[in-house]
């Protein structure tokens, strides 16, 4: 059953879908009919089979039954991603929102290679948000995480302040798991990713004086591709969702 979002709280029996890309989509696309059941979540977070009453610059629908699941993790866990080549965002920001991660933030460090003006972030920043809500729909999540504006790691200690846990995967912390960090009461977390060439080692000092923890991901060294999906794995099952 194909799955869409309203961006209301739905309070009647009666749902309307009016973004342009949906209504194309399900007209145009998935060639949609009417009395065919669909999946919508609503602000709120709260999920309704719905069926198609009526297709025009509006889908008309309505409610038959409010279902009462929890798809969204207890642990609020965003990541912080240094800015990687090629398509290799775009799979990090699939993989991750099919994870669980509540937002997405592009970093910006030293060593990251790629180079944007204004014009180019907003493209890029649109494409990737497109990627994160086909995730969020295939996945059946029911929050679309966001993908956030470019932030430099120079301006992250007072964007950290409000989380529980700040997360650093660092290749050369020998001495401090991963592991040792995720305990009972931490709901909000952050999780800080480097780039290809990975972290300045005065970018993890000045965060860890700060207030993150340095962490090791083992023994191998992972790419910036699979690091942030590793830890976000290890953090659903440890203290999230996944192992229960």
């Amino acid at each position: 059953m194909h799955r869409f979002f309203v961006d209301y709280i739905v309070n009647s029996d009666e749902v309307i879908i009016d973004n342009i890309n949906d209504v194309n989509h399900i007209k145009r696309a998935l060639r949609v009919q009417i009395d065919e059941k669909l999946e919508i979540c609503d602000a709120s977070e709260q999920e309704y089979i719905v069926s198609v009453v009526s297709m025009d610059e509006q889908i008309i629908c309505n409610v038959i039954e409010k279902r009462l699941v929890s798809r969204e993790s207890d642990v609020l866990v965003d990541l912080y991603q240094g800015l990687a080549k090629g398509s290799k965002m775009e799979t990090i920001i699939q993989k991750s929102v099919e994870l669980g991660v509540h937002n997405i933030y592009p970093l910006l460090t030293k060593r990251v290679i790629v180079k944007l003006d204004n014009k180019g972030e907003k493209k890029k920043i649109e494409r990737w948000q497109k990627i994160a809500d086909e995730a969020a729909k295939q996945s059946k999540r029911s929050h679309i995480p966001e993908v956030k504006s470019m932030v430099s790691i120079k301006n992250l200690n007072q964007a950290l302040v409000d989380y529980d846990l700040v997360l650093i995967a660092y290749e050369l912390e020998s001495s401090r798991s991963l592991k040792e960090h995720l305990v009972e009461g931490v709901k909000k977390v952050a999780i800080i990713i480097g780039p290809e060439g990975g972290f300045e080692s005065e970018e993890v000092e000045t965060l860890v004086n700060n207030g993150a923890h340095s962490v090791s991901l083992g023994p191998r060294i992972l790419r910036t591709e699979t690091a942030g999906i590793a830890m976000l794995s290890i953090i659903q099952y440890a203290i999230g969702d996944i192992s229960q």
